[in-house]
């Protein structure tokens, strides 16, 4: 380097300010470039956008279910041209299992505002039908709240339908000129078994990314671009469920809840895939510019137990024992009118096991029974937290609704708190719900009447001046005088046998009297008291019940059979033998018959006409283990002990915890061995 001549300066004085200034500018110019690239990019997207939405291309989420696909796409509607011309939609045959039967213009005419109401079975309106559905009430309001307007309501609420299945329907329902969709989802989103492969251990983040770019038409128009014929397919058939047309339940497939099990993972994915299925129904309405109302699901919590319950992982043999004793010390402490003897009995029960639905429900009846309300409240939704089998929606669902309405500022009805409010004591239960979570007619009103007042809040509705409550008193009676009371008791009736189907006989009980006062006295009803009175430790009430049945219908078999057990419990053996006999001329091949039928002979000397019977039952069911236990007792009277070791040892192949073949053949052997 060149040394400074003599009076320059060893610094380049000018330079280092420049090159500061370089310094300085350069990161500002990177930003200012970066800023307009990012401008750049959002004009270019949302240019982009715009000219897609032009070309019609509509996002994935609103044409797709990302993590559930269906096999059949039959419409709900199909097309009826009248005389005159006119095309009505009408639900179409195939789908009437499932759904009401509706009808309406298409167009639709001048000056109509279009309502459909989606959701499951509450929407429906079990157990009854429309009329008495909250769409069948609003259905009813809306002409004599505002009768400026032509309003039609159409009920398009499904049975077991859950949101993936509402969403899908939705996108047919969004092709009939809706100006309004009211969504009230949530208690069915366990209802059938989905598999979601590779979505369960992908990323929360990961997701919500997901959910956002199929909003986009961008994304749909890339991905039908470069994935229709190579990816897309192979991906759906990996991620994707595929769901048959119609509903399709686990209860379906089983003999009671017993399919269900607690399954963490599996929870997770399906409040994800509901939240994701919220925003898609908003999205699906939205495109065709229709509003949107959702409503908060409500249930039950103080007259329905959990569906089923299991015990915490981890829980031993002996503690598992323990807890079951501290349960029947509760329940016999409740039946002495006991409630806080019962209650110290469940608290240890659940500080033993806090995963056990069952346990706290019955803490929660205890404790209301002594008027601890709140605690009672708390104890009562843990219970629907930790069913196993959760037919009612969990909190979570709840707070799913409430965060999509103030995310996308949709109106919302929140039916589940106003439930609440309205209860005894914040508690919801059979004054307001028929069974786990379909309401009574009033309360579907009530909730027709928030739709209502929601409506006018919204702008949609402008109350007429004679809107007050006995023009709502008016339409309550005009509807009410034409129900059907026998058609109603038949409803009724049918939500007793379920839940008797379930072991719930508790409730079945209290349904199946309720039907007796629309329909008066059934056989059925008289069926599933003797049932109820029977698992409370009552067989004369439950003998008296059994009777009054048959004497409805000499004919019913289950009661015939149920009467002759407990007849043969109390001794009164030749009475038993002839409801068993009368079972046996009805239905022949009925196994169990056969083996009590047997037994009851065998006690009174019969013996070689109980071996036939015995042997009957074996020969409809080789696998029934009390038949073969008592044909072996039989055979061992008969002096015949390879015959009775053969049947004993079938009896423990049929069931190992048979204690008294176990027993009896353990006698056996050791007599044997001694002879010997």
């Amino acid at each position: 380097m060149k040394p400074p001549a003599h009076g320059e300066s060893a610094m380049e004085v000018g330079t280092p300010h420049l090159r500061a200034a370089e310094k300085g500018s350069r990161p500002m110019r990177a930003r200012k470039k970066l800023a307009f690239a990012a401008f750049t990019t959002v004009v270019f997207v949302g240019v982009l956008e715009l000219a897609l939405w032009l070309c019609g291309v509509r996002p994935d989420l609103y044409d797709q279910d990302p993590y559930v696909g269906f096999s059949s796409s039959v419409p709900l509607f199909s097309e009826r041209t009248r005389a005159s011309g006119r095309i009505d939609m009408l639900t179409a045959a195939n789908k009437t299992a499932f759904f009401n039967v509706q009808r309406f213009e298409q167009p639709k005419p001048a000056g109509t505002y279009r309502i459909f109401c989606v959701g499951g079975s509450t929407t429906y309106g079990r157990p009854y039908g429309d009329r008495t559905s909250f769409s069948g009430w609003l259905r009813s309001f809306l002409p004599v709240a505002d009768p400026s307007r032509r309003w039609q309501v159409i009920n398009a609420g499904g049975i077991s339908y859950a949101s993936y299945r509402v969403a899908f329907l939705m996108e047919e329902l969004a092709q009939y000129e809706p100006d309004l969709f009211v969504i009230y989802c949530g208690h069915n989103e366990f209802l059938e078994r989905r598999t979601y492969g590779q979505l369960i251990a992908a990323p929360r983040v990961l997701t919500d990314v997901r959910a956002w770019l199929s909003r986009t038409r961008i994304c749909a128009a890339t991905s039908r671009l470069v994935g229709a014929a190579v990816n897309r397919g192979a991906t759906s058939a990996r991620t994707r469920e595929v769901l048959t047309g119609e509903v399709d339940t686990i209860l379906d497939h089983s003999v009671g809840p017993e399919d269900y099990h607690r399954d963490h993972f599996q929870h997770d994915q399906v409040f994800r895939h509901f939240e994701l299925n919220l925003n898609r129904m908003i999205d699906i309405a939205w495109a065709v510019g229709a509003q949107v109302v959702l409503v908060t699901p409500a249930g039950n919590l103080r007259d329905c137990g959990p569906f089923k319950s299991e015990h915490r992982s981890g829980l031993t043999h002996a503690d598992a024992e323990r807890f079951g004793a501290l349960l029947d010390a509760a329940a016999a402490a409740r039946a002495d009118d006991y409630p806080q003897r019962a209650l110290a009995a469940l608290d240890a029960a659940v500080a033993l096991d806090n995963r056990h639905a069952e346990a706290h429900y019955q803490r929660g009846r205890a404790l209301v029974e002594l008027g601890r309300h709140e605690a009672a409240k708390t104890a009562l939704q843990r219970a629907v937290e930790e069913d196993v089998c959760p037919l009612r929606a969990p909190a979570a669902v709840r707070k799913f609704v409430l965060k999509a309405a103030s995310q996308r500022n949709v109106p919302l009805i929140d039916f589940a708190d106003a439930v609440e409010r309205d209860a005894e004591h914040g508690i919801p239960g059979s004054e307001q719900f028929l069974d786990h979570v379909h309401p009574n007619i009033a309360t579907n009103r009530a909730l027709a009447l928030q739709i209502v007042d929601a409506l006018h809040q919204e702008g949609v509705v402008s109350l007429s001046t004679d809107w007050n409550d006995t023009a709502v008193q008016a339409v309550v009676e005009r509807v009410e005088a034409r129900l059907d009371r026998r058609a109603h008791g038949a409803a009724l009736l049918n939500v007793a046998k379920v839940f008797a189907w379930a072991g719930k006989l508790e409730e079945a009980e209290r349904l199946a009297s309720q039907a007796t006062q629309w329909m008066g006295a059934n056989a059925e009803s008289c069926y599933i008291r003797g049932l109820a009175a029977s698992t409370r430790g009552d067989p004369a009430a439950s003998i008296e019940c059994y009777r009054n049945a048959l004497e409805i219908n000499p004919d019913y078999v289950d009661a015939l059979y149920n009467l002759g057990l407990l007849l043969a419990r109390d001794g009164r053996v030749d009475e038993a033998i002839r409801q068993f006999s009368r079972v046996l001329t009805l239905r022949p091949h009925h196994t169990q018959a056969h083996n009590n039928v047997g037994a009851a002979l065998a006690s009174r000397g019969r013996l070689s006409l109980a071996v036939s019977h015995y042997r009957m039952a074996l020969k409809i069911d080789p696998q029934n283990a009390n038949a073969h236990y008592n044909l072996g007792l039989a055979m061992a009277v008969e002096g015949d002990t390879k015959q009775a070791v053969k049947h004993l040892r079938s009896a423990l192949r049929a069931q190992p915890d048979h204690r008294k073949a176990r027993e009896k053949l353990a006698k056996i052997e050791r007599v044997s061995k001694s002879e010997i």
